[in-house]
């Protein structure tokens, strides 16, 4: 039997949570995340936006209690189907690389942050 191997370069924790997504075309948005790792993350949308889409993406990680801000691109498209036991079940989505982590505006910058 061949051994099946991880083609991604960072773990990814699996868990589901909410983000708050804003572009210039769509404004804010609240979606539901269902995994993330260092790199990015996905987005369950019933219409993702286009790709290369940048967005601008808030969250508390699991577990966190301080929210994140990030900037990101809409990397892939995802359209899963899947059976639950009790039928057929569709999902879609996107995949977010992050381009960078900003700080919220009117937040105070961690000391060991300042110079």
């Amino acid at each position: 039997m061949p051994v099946a191997y991880e083609r991604r370069a960072t773990a990814r924790i699996d868990k589901v949570f909410r983000v708050l997504l804003s572009t210039d075309e769509v404004g804010d948005q609240w979606f539901i995340a269902r995994n993330i790792s260092a790199t990015g993350m996905f987005v369950e949308m019933a219409n993702p936006l286009p790709l290369r889409t940048k967005v601008i993406v808030r969250f508390s990680p699991p577990g966190g209690d301080e929210a994140i801000c990030a900037m990101a691109r809409v990397q892939n498209h995802y359209y899963l189907q899947y059976s639950d036991g009790e039928g057929l079940r569709a999902l879609s989505g996107v995949g977010l690389r992050f381009l960078r982590f900003v700080a919220e505006a009117g937040a105070v910058p961690p000391d060991d942050r300042l110079h």
